[in-house]
């Protein structure tokens, strides 16, 4: 049921204010700021190693994090753990007996679903299960790395086409180029001109996704992979090998 433990929640006063010893001090880097309005919180994450951390400023006093900090201050907010499948495991933890704040999920940061179990039955700790976006696709096998697809980013707004390389719960490796300049690289290719547009490798972190989708026909409608097969005679796979071949 667990993937993995996804991130550590921490309450600060201010987000600001605390990046002096987690960024100064420890060296980590924010990969990531959003508001949560369901949460009342302001957050953002630093990556270390495989999991993260994940900053909480209240955005009022009232909010679960604003009494949390007027009643025991600053410090460790709960822990989460990633899930394929959260509806699933809180019928599960149900069944077992243990005490859910949440017994349906609700939104979470980038795009995630999350659900919370009480304290009570947790050993004290507050403990949060999140899914992730694109996730349960990828657990199912209709989301692996070497798979064409078109990924809509938030802050800011952006569509990435291209190969996915690698998917985990810190964000997705892609080799591709944004949507805006398609037509300009497959005509590059389709005349055989040296590339002046051409697609690169980025790292996108979760919070950053909105959603993944395959690169797949909508009905009448080609998919990119099509039209870009048709218009240069290879495929974009085809087309990223080369690109290498040429600059090593």
């Amino acid at each position: 049921m667990i993937r993995n433990v996804d991130h550590l929640g921490i309450a600060v006063r201010t987000i600001d204010e605390s990046l002096r010893f987690w960024e100064l001090a420890l060296g980590l880097e924010v990969k990531g700021r959003e508001s949560v309005p369901t949460e009342g919180v302001d957050v953002a994450f630093l990556p270390a190693g495989s999991t993260r951390i994940e900053l909480l400023e209240p955005r009022s006093p009232d909010s679960p994090v604003g009494r949390f900090l007027d009643k025991r201050g600053p410090g460790i907010h709960h822990v989460t753990f990633e899930v394929d499948d959260v509806t699933a495991a809180l019928e599960r933890l149900a069944g077992l007996g243990l005490g859910l704040l949440d017994r349906t999920p609700r939104p979470g940061a980038g795009g995630s679903k999350v659900a919370f179990l009480h304290p009570r039955t947790t050993g004290g700790v507050l403990v949060e299960l999140v899914e992730r976006s694109g996730r349960r696709l990828a657990a199912s096998g209709g989301l692996e790395p070497g798979e064409t697809v078109l990924a809509y980013l938030r802050e800011p707004q952006e569509k990435i086409w291209g190969v996915l390389r690698r998917l985990d719960a810190s964000g997705v490796v892609l080799e591709g180029i944004d949507l805006g300049s398609f037509d300009d690289w497959a005509a590059q290719i389709e005349r055989g001109e040296e590339s002046v547009v051409g697609p690169s490798v980025i790292f996108v972190p979760t919070p950053r996704i909105e959603k993944i989708l395959l690169d797949r026909p909508s009905g009448s409608l080609p998919s990119l992979s099509d039209r870009f097969r048709r218009r240069t005679g290879r495929t974009v796979q085809d087309a990223l090998g080369e690109r290498e071949t040429e600059s090593d």
